[in-house]
This record gives structure tokens, C-alpha cells and sequence, in this order.
């Protein structure tokens, strides 16, 4: 159909420009300020394009609104808290044994640690409604006949993929894209997964990664 050639030219002009952007865009252009931009932009096509998204690729949720929310936050918070403590736990005894890539590492609890969670936590939300609102919808309605799990599995794999060249971000990524993406094609729900998002990405890059992101970006 013409919305499915439509939607096919979106994604192949999205990949492309994304791809130009992740091999030839040099240092300089590559921070937050300028992924925030990026990301504005693209949200305001979302915006502009929602209720046609909305209407005719998700159509009317099949539950209750209070019943896909406890659904996703249950789920999300069984995803997340095991991964959080197994972060906690590593970051521990990396800093007590003084891994190599650790002896600058920053304090697990810091100031900046609670500031990052805290601004995490839009930054998550506008990156779940990019991938998850209008890219897996995207693939929904190009892959009509496709399981929730291939399709969960494709999305995971774009998200990750943005964060490269980071092998480590990248892969992290990937696996927790594809987890999200299931929930939300099952419970229609953003909020939760940027919550998660947002735990997950502040303890990976403080804990695991020692890294101060709120320093960094000074």
C-alpha cells in the first residue's frame, strides 16, 4: 500500500542519515548537545505524524490504561532491579580490587550520580518514544506477519546500534532495547520503560562504566 511505501522511504532516508552520521561526523559533532537537537527534531515529526501513527499502525489498546501500566511497571522493575544490584555488585569489588580500567573511577554515590538519574530520565523518555512509538511501529506495519519477538528483536538491534562505536554501551544497549521493546508492544506504555532506562543507564555508566557523565559534559 502507499502508506507502507511511505513508511519504507521514511526508514531507509532515517537509516541513511543515520548511518552518514555514525561513519563520517567528525568528534567534535559527536555530544550531547547535539544528540538532544537530533533527537528534537525527530520527535517533532513524531509529534506531527502521531495521530496517523497512532490511528493506523497501533489502533485502540486491547486493555484498560490502569491495567497496562501495573502490567509494564511490574515487568519493568523484574527486569531492572536484578540488573541494578548485579551493577552495585560489580562496582564494588572492581573498585576494591582495582581493576585497570577503574583506578580513575568515580564514587558509586555522588552528587552528580543523583543529578544524572534525574536528567536521565526525560533523555530516556524522548529515546523510548523514538524507538519504541515510531520506529517499532514503523517495522509493525512493515512486517505485518512478523512475532512480537522478531520485531522486538529488530528494534533492540537499531537501538543498539546508534550508541556505536562504544562496543560496551552498544551491546548493553541492544539487550535491554529488545526488552523494552517487547513490553512496550505488548502494554503500550513509555513511561515505565524510561524509568528503567534511566536506572539502568546512570548505574551502567556510574558503577560499572566510572565514569562521571555530569563531569564529562562540563
Amino acid at each position: 500500500t502507499r502508506l507502507r511505501l511511505r513508511f519504507a522511504a521514511e526508514l531507509g532516508v532515517l537509516v541513511a542519515l543515520t548511518t552518514l552520521f555514525l561513519l563520517l561526523a567528525p568528534d567534535s559533532w559527536r555530544n550531547t548537545v547535539v544528540y538532544i537537537s537530533l533527537s528534537l527534531v525527530m520527535l517533532g515529526y513524531i509529534g506531527f505524524t502521531a495521530t496517523e501513527t497512532q490511528t493506523s499502525i497501533w489502533g485502540p489498546p486491547i486493555s484498560p490504561e490502569f491495567d497496562r501500566v501495573r502490567h509494564c511497571a511490574i515487568n519493568m522493575t523484574l527486569l531492572t532491579l536484578p540488573v541494578v544490584i548485579v551493577f552495585l555488585i560489580f562496582g564494588i569489588m572492581a573498585r576494591y580490587w582495582q581493576l585497570w580500567w577503574f583506578k580513575d573511577a568515580v564514587p558509586m554515590f555522588s552528587f552528580n550520580f543523583f543529578i544524572t538519574l534525574c536528567l536521565y530520565l526525560p533523555w530516556a523518555l524522548l529515546q523510548q518514544t523514538l524507538f519504541q512509538f515510531y520506529l517499532l511501529g514503523r517495522l509493525r506495519a512493515l512486517l505485518p506477519f512478523a512475532s512480537v519477538f522478531l520485531l522486538s528483536f529488530l528494534n533492540g538491534i537499531m537501538y543498539g546500534l546508534v550508541h556505536l562505536p562504544n562496543p560496551w554501551v552498544t551491546a548493553v544497549t541492544m539487550i535491554g532495547g529488545i526488552f523494552w521493546s517487547y513490553s512496550y508492544h505488548c502494554d503500550r506504555y513509555v513511561s515505565p520503560l524510561a524509568v528503567s532506562h534511566a536506572v539502568l543507564g546512570a548505574t551502567f555508566y556510574y558503577w560499572v562504566y566510572g565514569r562521571d557523565l555530569i563531569g564529562e559534559f562540563k
